[in-house]
């Protein structure tokens, strides 16, 4: 975990997403969170929400909304623009048991390479829920890392040949950089599967860019078409995706 903080703190994860490349990402995922969530006031809980901007969005359409971040800088950030913020950690989130509606985990699973830790998470999102409540995640597409590379124009490169491999065959690069050593790629069953097993019910699994996605992140003039086929692809393709979102039902 002091990867991660490390990561962000050095980073400006706030910045990231208000910049055009990264303008599908941010429609997407709010379509569909409105989609998914019950409707307001619902009681959300945003675990790793980072500086509050999907957090924002939602109290601005009524949700009573928490986040708990582990990095110190996200939790300012997120105080800055009013919404409620505390430490907290994805395997151990500091919340009474059936005290939500909705929780969101929008980033932690794609920083917990193992499986344990990532079951641990979801088992106390699961916790937090009231029967009949949703939980969405989000993961990075482990097949999605193709379609980046070739935007990028780098599928002759072998050492981003290797990198992608490793990315494919086993979700994450052991000899990568920064980014890659706090980071896991998931297979849309393999999210299905972990969200399944944790209790959820009513699965389901859709990409958020599409298939042009990786393109639109590099020409922006993209964006209209990226969002068209995306919504589209959503389900078909969601594989092609930079990022998966999953959403999941408490049924008992």
């Amino acid at each position: 975990m002091d990867a991660v903080v490390d990561h962000y703190t050095n980073g400006d994860e706030d910045v990231r997403m208000t910049l055009d490349r990264n303008r599908v990402e941010w429609v997407r995922t709010c379509e569909l969170l409105d989609r998914w969530l019950p409707p307001p006031p619902a009681a959300v809980i945003d675990i790793g929400g980072g500086p509050g901007r999907q957090a924002r969005y939602l109290v601005d359409r009524g949700y009573d909304v928490t986040l708990y971040d582990p990095v110190p800088k996200h939790i300012e950030q997120a105080r800055a623009r009013g919404v409620p913020a505390f430490p907290g950690d994805a395997r151990r989130i500091p919340v009474d048991d059936r005290a939500a509606d909705a929780v969101l985990l929008l980033g932690p699973l794609y920083h917990l390479p193992a499986a344990a830790d990532r079951a641990q998470a979801l088992s106390e999102a699961v916790r937090t829920l009231r029967p009949g409540g949703v939980v969405v995640v989000a993961a990075l597409s482990r097949w999605g890392r193709l379609f980046v590379r070739a935007a990028g124009d780098q599928l002759n490169d072998q050492t981003w040949h290797e990198h992608t491999m490793s990315t494919m065959l086993d979700g994450r690069v052991d000899s990568g950089d920064a980014w890659d050593n706090v980071a896991y790629l998931h297979d849309p069953q393999e999210l299905a599967a972990e969200l399944q097993a944790s209790g959820l019910g009513e699965i389901r699994v859709v990409g958020v860019e599409g298939p042009i996605g990786a393109w639109a992140r590099l020409d922006p003039t993209l964006n209209v078409k990226a969002l068209e086929i995306a919504r589209t692809a959503e389900a078909t393709m969601a594989e092609t995706s930079i990022h998966l979102l999953a959403v999941g039902v408490r049924t008992e």
